[in-house]
Formats: C-alpha cells, structure tokens, sequence
C-alpha cells in the first residue's frame, strides 16, 4: 500500500500545488557543484512514473539540466511523516511545446515567468528587476522517475522502500 500511497499523495500535490509539500529539486550545477532548490509540483502521472514541476527557462536549473539532465527531487509530507526521494532524468518542454499550460495558470503565477534581468543576474537593489510575463519563457520540467526511496517516519515504526522502474516497480524494504 505505500507504492500506491505515494502516488496518491503526489498527484493531490501537483493538482492543489499545496505548499504544505515542501519539494526540493537538485541539480549538478555548471561548476560540477550540487544545487537545490524548493520548487512546487505541478504534475504526476503514476502510468508514465513523472512528475513535473515548471521554471523560467532562464533560470539556472534549465542549463544545468540541459547539461547534465539526472536530477532528484526530494518530497516531504509533513503532516505524514513521509520523506519520498525521486531520482531520475528530467526533459524539458518550453514555449509553444507547453501553451496549454500558460493559458491554464493564474496571472499571479504568469508574472513569474519573463523576469527581467533574467534570474540569478546581480542586481543593483532588491526590487531591481521587471516582471514582464513570457509564455516563451515558461519551461515544463519532467523528471521521468527511475528509483523512489521512500521514508515513513511513524511514531512506532519507521519503514523505508525502495522502488526501481527496471523491477517493474516491485518494491524493496529497505532498513530505514
């Protein structure tokens, strides 16, 4: 039942975007360094095993994953006590590839998407920038699951398992 409890709990996510799930993306940077950061889940498909989550394709992520694209996101649910650690190779989709996705988000969230300078540039002073919204600049980026190693941290008991697509998802227990 914890397979089909993660899946269950990662679709809700990406459906409310619910920043109760903290999700953290990690990435090789262009300097052979690790990078991470909070990102928010903005879809999941349990047949294909992805999930996806969106950037400005300006960002840093987008060229660190353009070269290098193996990535791990890391999922805590903290009401249930459940750490999932996703890792696999993420493809990206921009611009026009994703024009459903831009005419389905909130303006709040288009204002996102079209900063000028483009982000992670140094700036003069904090508000030193210009959101312009984009959709050119709205990237999908879905991480196609290879391994989930997930943590139930129960007061009782801990469990951890470990799924892998190439066992056909059978799950694996694994000593927390």
């Amino acid at each position: 039942g914890l397979w089909s409890a993660c899946w269950q709990q990662l679709m809700t996510d990406a459906v409310l975007a619910t920043p109760k799930t903290r999700t953290i993306l990690s990435t090789i940077s262009l300097n052979d360094t690790p990078e991470a950061r909070i990102v928010v889940l903005r879809g999941a498909d349990r047949s294909a095993g992805t999930v996806a989550v969106h950037t400005d394709s300006k960002s840093d992520k987008v060229a660190e994953l353009s070269r290098n694209p193996h990535a791990s996101l890391l999922v805590w649910i903290e009401d249930m006590q459940l750490q999932m650690r996703l890792r696999g190779q993420i493809s990206m989709a921009v611009g026009r590839s994703v024009s459903d996705l831009w005419s389905r988000m909130p303006d709040r969230s288009r204002a996102n998407y079209g900063v000028t300078p483009a982000p992670g540039t140094v700036i003069a002073n904090a508000d030193s920038y210009c959101r312009s919204p984009d959709p050119g600049r709205l990237a999908q980026l879905t991480l196609r699951i290879s391994e989930m190693d997930v943590v139930h941290l129960s007061d009782d008991f801990h469990r951890r398992a470990l799924f892998r697509r190439a066992d056909d998802w059978q799950g694996t227990w694994l000593a927390p």
